[in-house]
């Protein structure tokens, strides 16, 4: 018997190798679902009231990041959106809020905000029709599909920054909700008229079925630990009371928007996401597509609740039913083993400050517009008067934009008043107020200097071309009121209420496993990328989760 060479040998361990470094095979869809304001913990808190083959299927067959983090300032929508399939954070995107202070126009700009289109499947010059994503910046996963493969991609939510942003630059089309028309909508940017299965479903007037329908609990009210009436709460469209069982109340004000605080706004959305699957013929080519899916009542529904609330609890099972029945479709359509899916948040949020109060926490809403009010009134004493600040609205009173001040430049060097001394007296005055937890000044961040994890989140969150000359953020369980017990909560903090979602990733790329590991929301694209075995998006700050692949 001949003995093999050392030469056959190695031959042996460079074939094994070649095998081993092959790229993955790749899926005929990957599903992308964001759902907004899905807090890590509800995952774990209503397990056990969840249904097999809803959020069970990815949380218990999944790489699920038990510890996902978003390492940024501020936790809102917008940059959440653009950060999800983009590995960027608003550092490098340049989405610093849902809205910001222009600088070269001196007003308002919205985040995916766009004069130079038109609407499409609604009047041509309406505001809701005027969006694309030129204020992004860099690319995302849906853009190095296209490139890889030259994939479909098909994105929507029911908020146009939901659809727009994590579509990347030139998808086959971005569509989101106009609550005047109950339509879903697009811009010129995308196509000049709406294809045809997107003409079919707005015609088949599916919010007109949700109005006046009833919202009970799902379960036996023995099965909701929390009270039905809590402090801090406020109530749906048309309602007086916060209590179930509730119902779907149209006012003229507001269109069709009362239906997206009920869980019959994520069903419509589960709907026309089958009715892409359907008219793009998603999943049945040769080469992979992408479907974003972005959930949104949550968000609507946790607002007005907080997340402590009966009205969350039952909106999230709701959900829970509802992707059963998209991974049921999936599995039809395409087979479940063909298909990639992660599932994250865009943000938290934040307690009812009066029932955070309640259950002995620190919650409160200051008065922050009076007390920016005090602040120019010192700084006008200190340095002379003048208009320090820019506002869109031209006012002397500062105003804070997601915890950014802007200084009017013109004025300091009228006085020779350097922007770092305004910023020490900010700084000093915020601290005395009992109300900020830190304070941080634009050369700080933009040379790095901070000293904990929370200073690295804002230094992550802030956009030297487009953010403020100095950053204030409001202790924990704070939000900005008047100073006086109000109705429901919000996000946009640094801390942990508002950064921990969860990051679930599933499909044949991954090891199935819960994973304690540090990971960041900028990690996500990166490691979905490589399962995929493509390259990562042009700005990509995270790292893929090696041990999570196969």
């Amino acid at each position: 018997m001949k003995h093999p060479t050392l030469f056959s040998l190695f031959a042996l361990v460079a074939c094994t190798a070649v095998a081993q470094a092959a790229p993955p095979k790749a899926p005929k869809l990957v599903v992308a679902i964001l759902v907004d304001q899905l807090r890590y913990d509800y995952l774990d808190r209503f397990h056990s009231q969840f249904v097999e083959g809803g959020f069970r299927e990815l949380t218990d067959k999944g790489a699920f990041m038990t510890f996902a983090q978003y390492n940024y300032y501020p936790t809102v929508t917008a940059p959440g959106h653009a950060s999800f399939l983009s590995g960027s954070s608003p550092l490098m995107h340049g989405v610093i809020g849902n809205d910001w202070f222009d600088k070269r126009s001196g007003g308002m700009m919205y985040c995916v905000e766009d004069s130079s289109v038109t609407g499409v499947g609604t009047a041509p010059e309406a505001k809701a029709g005027k969006m694309s994503p030129r204020n992004f910046i860099g690319g995302t996963v849906a853009d190095q599909m296209r490139l890889h493969w030259g994939s479909k991609v098909v994105s929507m939510s029911v908020k146009d920054r939901g659809a727009i942003l994590p579509a990347g630059k030139k998808p086959t089309g971005a569509y989101w909700f106009e609550s005047a028309s109950g339509n879903f909508i697009t811009s010129s940017y995308y196509q000049k008229e709406l294809p045809a299965w997107v003409k079919a479903f707005n015609d088949s007037k599916r919010p007109d079925a949700f109005v006046g329908q009833t919202w009970d609990r799902l379960l036996d009210e023995k099965q909701y630990p929390m009270p039905d009436e809590a402090a801090g709460e406020s109530h749906l469209a048309g309602e007086k009371t916060s209590t179930f069982p509730h119902k779907v109340i149209k006012e003229e004000a507001e269109g069709y928007e009362p239906i997206l605080s009920t869980p019959f706004g994520n069903q419509l959305l589960a709907e026309f996401a089958k009715a892409a699957i359907e008219g793009e013929g998603l999943g049945q080519g040769d080469k992979p597509d992408l479907l974003c899916v972005s959930f949104s009542s949550i968000d609507y529904c946790g607002h007005k609740f907080g997340p402590y609330s009966q009205e969350v609890q039952d909106i999230t099972l709701r959900l829970d039913r509802q992707l059963k029945e998209l991974f049921a479709y999936l599995d039809k359509k395409v087979g479940l083993a063909n298909v990639v899916m992660v599932l994250t948040a865009d943000h938290g949020v934040a307690p009812n400050p009066e029932n955070a109060k309640e259950q002995g926490l620190d919650g409160g809403r200051p008065p922050v517009a009076d007390m920016l009010g005090e602040l120019q009134a010192q700084v006008a004493e200190h340095f002379g008067a003048g208009r320090y600040f820019l506002s869109a609205k031209g006012s002397l009173k500062p105003r804070l934009m997601d915890g950014n001040l802007y200084y009017d430049h013109a004025v300091l060097e009228e006085k020779k008043l350097a922007p770092e001394t305004l910023t020490a007296f900010i700084r000093e005055w915020a601290l005395s107020t009992g109300v900020f937890h830190a304070v941080y000044g634009r050369d700080q961040l933009l040379e790095g200097r901070v000293p904990d994890v929370i200073g690295q989140r804002i230094t992550n969150g802030f956009n030297g071309e487009r953010s403020g000359d100095i950053v204030l953020i409001l202790k924990p369980w704070l939000i900005a009121g008047t100073g006086k017990a109000a109705t429901g909560t919000t996000h946009g903090s640094p801390f942990s209420y508002d950064t921990h979602v969860p990051v679930i990733f599933y499909g044949a790329p991954f090891k199935a496993g819960r994973y304690a590991d540090e990971f960041s929301i900028t990690d996500l694209a990166p490691t979905l990328s490589a399962g995929l075995g493509i390259q990562e998006p042009p700005a990509c700050m995270g790292k893929p989760l090696v041990r999570a692949l196969k």
